[in-house]
């Protein structure tokens, strides 16, 4: 009887304990909310938050600002139960994620994904006071989303404020470039080289050397390098005990930590998919509380001149304006500059000598076939670069009541003939996004269709060439060829596991819609042509320059079919050795530039690009899409371009029209930037 009864009292312990163990672990943690003190909510459980940019360009994209919540952070809390029989304390940290623009937790690339928690000085777990047995206490902490949340040494860099008097410093650069015998002797050889005056090569070299300086400077934490991402963001509350503590990865708790092979650790991963989920003693809460992130560009914050980017010294400041300049205000604030082409001296363009209004005056077939008649074969042709502006804010211009910027390709005047390149770029750059734009480009065909020559694009560029913009490493024999290369098979053997260089674009200009016949010998299509000098339409081309990274699976050559979504799409590259895959998609011309805008977008995931465009947000079609499997996807941060390029006609070969035979603007062609979102 004795016996009996010490077997029923054991087992109900023993219920008692895996009871307690299953439920609580020695704690109960309920109520998580992971943000009180912020409520602009789309539904129950998504909010949506834009994006305040006024200190955004230097210090980085912050999530929350004082401009969404009193103190600039997000108040989260919790309750906290000790359920044990012994008097503790616990410890808590609050994790978040972007889930809209990630890797699987698991995967080996689940460190890229951005993650974080709080970066005030404090990165591991926080400890709550002693708790005696079975009492309660609500938590209540703060933290923000900022850039470079785990606090990498690469994205230091140089004060923010150290470059503000740049004409100081240039000038100062200079003069000590003069005191340095063997560079001068470089100089001289480089300006004899490039046909310029050794004190205008002196001047480039100054500006290439603070410019190395400043991105040699590792003083501070450039959070800006690596902002935040857009799109939706998932929340993590993670309470642990004495027991768990020390259990958990050093990389989990401090997420500035890494492996001994250098490797984060994504903690989402941890805690929800592995060893994390086993911890007895922790208890891993996620929010069913979501927060959507967007940005819209401030079109009206003016636009900054960056001499730093201007890539020669004879220019003038005579355009300069309240709203366009170099000044130490717009240096905090524009969210553009101007953009300034590098000057391509291997391309030299043969250019009729003949002004004309070609899509205002309805210049026609006959005039475009007469005049390269006329000047085909002679030496009448005007020999020049297509350059850009010794004028910076002339032909760039942001209207602060209409919240949108205008570029201009000047017209030519007699006796000054050019054609001259105009762009402007974002000064804050992202990783991943849905980019949309609404344009009113300048119009581009005559009412006979022949081509002004102008080629528009949107496009995403690499923010920077050094090694904290780095892409993704190219694992295979031929890797990526560097974009100073030349397109021949000799560049094949030069190819680089690393590379800063990305870019994504829309380019629209007059085009066949077929690729040359050589394109289609061993493809999956059919060669065919079209009657590209006499239809209306115009080529809306996609490009992901990949940098011939041979890794991808199904790396094609030539024209080739491919399907997604039960949709096919003509992908193109010209050979092994060339950097881009490119689509070609016709649209009508009236249907874009009739309109008073017309929608571009870009959605740039981590495996794959997707390009939309049409009349309204809400009626955009999907025109090219590509994924890992054909091209390498960057993953490296890049800003948002726009400009109004006369391209070479040997970029295009199948183009009815050639740029050479194409006159000089007889008007400004003047195209405008209406909005500018990124989700």
């Amino acid at each position: 009887m004795f016996r009996h009864f010490l077997y029923i009292k054991y087992i109900s312990v023993f219920f008692v304990i895996l009871f307690s163990s299953c439920k609580n672990n020695g704690l109960q943690v309920d109520d998580f909310d992971p943000f009180t003190n912020y409520s602009t909510n789309k539904n129950d459980t998504l909010f949506h938050l834009e994006t305040d940019l006024s200190d955004a360009v230097l210090n980085g994209i912050e999530i929350p600002t004082k401009k969404h919540t009193n103190n600039g952070y997000f108040t989260f809390k919790f309750k906290v139960e000790n359920t044990s029989s012994e008097i503790k304390k616990y410890y808590y940290k609050i994790y978040y994620q972007n889930q809209e623009y990630k890797f699987i937790d698991t995967l080996n690339f689940s460190d890229e994904n951005f993650y974080g928690s709080w970066t005030d000085g404090i990165y591991t777990f926080k400890p709550t006071r002693f708790l005696f047995p079975g009492e309660e206490i609500i938590v209540t902490d703060s933290f923000k989303i900022v850039g470079n949340p785990r606090n990498e040494k690469k994205y230091f860099g140089a004060s923010a404020d150290k470059y503000l008097n740049l004409d100081e410093a240039i000038r100062n650069k200079m003069n000590y470039i003069q005191t340095v015998p063997d560079w001068m002797i470089k100089i001289k050889e480089k300006a004899k080289k490039e046909g310029c005056s050794v004190e205008e090569q002196i001047y480039l070299n100054a500006i290439w050397a603070i410019n190395y300086e400043k991105n040699n400077d590792k003083t501070e934490n450039n959070r800006w390098k690596r902002n935040p991402r857009m799109g939706n963001y998932e929340f993590m509350l993670v309470v642990t005990s004495p027991e768990d503590i020390g259990k958990i990865p050093m990389g989990i708790r401090d997420l500035q930590l890494t492996t001994n092979e250098g490797k984060f650790l994504n903690p989402f991963g941890y805690f929800l998919l592995k060893e994390g989920k086993d911890l007895k003693n922790t208890t891993v809460l996620v929010s069913p509380k979501k927060l959507n992130v967007s940005t819209k560009m401030d079109l009206a914050s003016g636009i900054y001149i960056d001499k730093l980017s201007i890539n020669k010294s004879n220019f003038t400041t005579d355009s300069f304006l309240n709203n366009c300049n170099s000044s130490t205000e717009l240096y905090h604030k524009a969210n553009f500059q101007q953009y300034f082409h590098n000057i391509d001296k291997d391309y030299t363009v043969y250019n009729v000598p003949e002004i004309k209004d070609i899509t205002g005056e309805n210049f026609t077939r006959e005039e475009y076939n007469a005049l390269k008649t006329k000047y085909e074969k002679n030496d009448n042709r005007v020999k020049m670069f297509v350059n850009t502006t010794d004028c910076p804010c002339k032909t760039v211009k942001s209207n602060s009541e209409k919240k949108s910027i205008t570029l201009t390709n000047p017209a030519s005047q007699p006796g000054n003939l050019k054609k001259e390149q105009v762009g402007v770029s974002s000064r804050i750059g992202f990783t991943y996004g849905k980019f949309r734009a609404k344009m009113k480009f300048p119009k581009m065909l005559s009412k006979d269709n022949v081509w002004n020559g102008i080629t528009n694009a949107f496009w995403l560029l690499f923010q920077s060439e050094n090694d904290w913009n780095k892409r993704r490493d190219c694992n295979a024999d031929i890797a990526y060829i560097p974009k100073s290369e030349p397109n021949n098979n000799e560049a094949l053997k030069k190819s680089v596991k690393s590379t800063h260089y990305s870019e994504i674009d829309f380019e629209i200009l007059k085009e066949s819609q077929y690729w040359p016949k050589t394109s289609y010998q061993n493809s999956n299509t059919k060669f065919k042509t079209d009657d590209a000098a006499n239809n209306n339409e115009i080529m809306v081309t996609c490009t992901n320059w990949d940098m011939a990274c041979h890794e991808p699976k199904e790396f094609n050559i030539g024209a080739k079919e491919v399907t997604y979504d039960n949709n096919p799409y003509i992908l193109h590259r010209w050979d092994h050795y060339y950097k881009a895959l490119s689509t070609k998609v016709p649209v009508k011309h009236d249907e874009i530039f009739n309109a008073p805008y017309y929608y571009f977008e870009i959605e740039w995931l981590p495996e794959k690009i997707i390009w939309r465009i049409g009349p309204e947000k809400d009626k955009l079609k999907v025109i090219c899409v590509m994924d890992k499997n054909i091209t390498a996807i960057p993953n490296n941060q890049m800003v948002i371009m726009f400009t109004q390029e006369w391209h070479n006609e040997e970029w295009w070969p199948t183009a009815p029209y050639k740029q050479n035979f194409v006159p000089f603007p007889k008007k400004d062609i003047i195209g405008e930037i209406l909005e500018i979102t990124i989700e």
